[in-house]
């Protein structure tokens, strides 16, 4: 067909997204303050329209905007109503950019590959693992393919899906050697981490970690031991556990939102030609909606450590800092059951107090907006307390003391049940049984022995926090 626009006049700036489903999209923001920057007099819309319904609605739209974005599961499915497509998405096969300029041909664009390359860690002669076989994952593999990787290996649950695209990457990039497997063992030797230069950089395209299910985590935690950074498609929550985790083992890593804010920057650029974005235009696009994405998709920041390590201290603080609600999670069970934690473990128990713990744990966690929960020492040991926090979305932040400084703090252990009649030995064997854990369960390692405005530097520059207002 040939849907070439030939209306009489300029047509309003009418711009959208087609996609099923689109849930919170950050677009409509994004877009508007590009075009608000460049002084573009425009509209944009979510379009949500189902894959059976698509083919028979493209001419409509077409017709009625002046450029479209497209994503999952409509990229290569609207590539036949287009009358030309620019050859690096006919490469990649897929179109994520339609413009409708009148008196043009219809043309269908890919700014996901550049936008990603604007945001991507080193590529260049590095062996790179592509996490999933989706539609992402064939962006990713190209702009590695383009910037002159030496290996693309597709982690996949499902190889026999990922093969076809394997084939594909390697006949468009004979000098790069490409494959496939299902086992992240087969990704490293155990207990023999490679040279740093030899380590994979790794690309997530796949949705574990996405808002809600923040507690997923596509790899094992051993396979960042091989991994020289991490670059993960998504973008809410602003830093996922994967992200986090690979920060607190000191690997540069990142999410997917500045990629996001700059194929949204190319795409207006193809729609718009004679504007003139100032050069700051990116940075102030991000500006704000880190917010945004928080204030969309509530989460609750878990403040996790041994007793003294300032889990109260840096909660009221963060608390100040971002206008979150602070949860106390012993003083919570306090107020619920009328008696102090001594009380409860003088009267019942260890036992009956966990139990308590695990519930007022699944009802805080149930809160529907952001907010800051500060756990007791032994909140989050027990595999049903583990349950409970990954099946609700939140991060753990693990405020990490020495020994020497919980001594200092918890003093004689007056009022610390876990202490009461015990030795210095009793405080020390608990410390080293609980800190694997700790480690094992944290996605973000804060050294609490750092001075208290080092710690919330840390944690709200890491999470995005700094000069938001969730």
């Amino acid at each position: 067909m040939n849907a070439t626009r030939t209306g009489m006049g300029t047509p309003p700036a009418r711009y959208g997204l087609l996609g099923y489903p689109l849930g919170h999209s950050l677009s409509p923001q994004i877009h508007q303050r590009l075009m608000a920057l460049a002084g573009i007099d425009g509209t944009y819309e979510l379009l949500a329209i189902p894959p059976e319904e698509i083919a028979g609605r493209m001419t409509g739209f077409l017709e009625a905007f002046t450029g479209l974005n497209v994503t999952i599961p409509h990229k290569q499915a609207i590539m036949a109503s287009l009358d030309q497509i620019d050859p690096l998405a006919e490469k990649i096969g897929a179109v994520n950019t339609i413009a409708c300029l009148p008196g043009k041909p219809v043309t269908g664009y890919n700014t996901d590959l550049e936008g990603f390359l604007s945001d991507a860690p080193e590529l260049s002669g590095r062996r790179v693992l592509i996490l999933g076989a989706g539609g992402v994952c064939r962006t990713l593999a190209f702009a590695a393919g383009l910037r002159g990787a030496i290996q693309i290996r597709f982690l996949a649950r499902h190889p026999e899906k990922a093969k076809p695209l394997a084939t594909t990457i390697a006949a468009a990039f004979p000098a790069c050697r490409v494959d496939v497997t299902a086992e992240a063992s087969s990704c490293f030797t155990p207990g023999h981490p490679d040279l740093w230069e030899d380590r994979w950089v790794l690309l997530n395209g796949t949705p574990a970690g996405m808002w809600p299910h923040t507690g997923s985590v596509p790899v094992p935690d051993e396979l960042l031991d091989h991994v020289q950074a991490v670059y993960d498609t998504i973008y809410n929550p602003f830093a996922t556990r994967l992200v986090l985790r690979a920060q607190s083992r000191g690997i540069p890593a990142k999410g997917g939102l500045g990629m996001l804010v700059s194929q949204a920057l190319l795409a207006q650029r193809i729609w718009n030609p004679a504007a003139v974005f100032p050069a700051e235009t990116k940075e102030h696009v991000l500006k704000g909606l880190i917010g945004e994405i928080y204030r969309q998709s509530p989460l609750t920041l878990v403040l996790m450590g041994f007793m003294g390590s300032g889990k109260s201290r840096v909660g009221h603080e963060l608390a100040a800092k971002t206008g979150w609600p602070l949860v106390d999670l012993d003083h919570w069970i306090e107020a619920k059951v009328g008696r102090t934690i001594p009380d409860i473990f003088a009267a019942e128990g260890e036992t009956a107090f966990r139990n308590l713990e695990e519930q007022a744990l699944a009802e805080v966690l149930s809160n529907h907006h952001c907010q800051i929960l500060a756990t007791g020492g032994g909140a989050l040991l027990s595999a049903a307390a583990q349950t409970i926090l990954y099946s609700h979305p939140a991060l753990v932040i693990y405020l990490s003391a020495s020994l020497e400084t919980i001594e200092q703090r918890v003093g004689d252990g007056t009022g610390r049940p876990m202490l009461s009649g015990q030795d210095r030995d009793h405080l020390t064997l608990l410390y080293d049984k609980r800190r694997p854990i700790y480690s094992r369960l944290a996605d973000l390692v804060v050294n609490a022995d750092l001075p208290l405005e080092e710690k919330l530097a840390t944690i709200m520059t890491t999470l995005g926090l700094e000069g938001e207002t969730p």
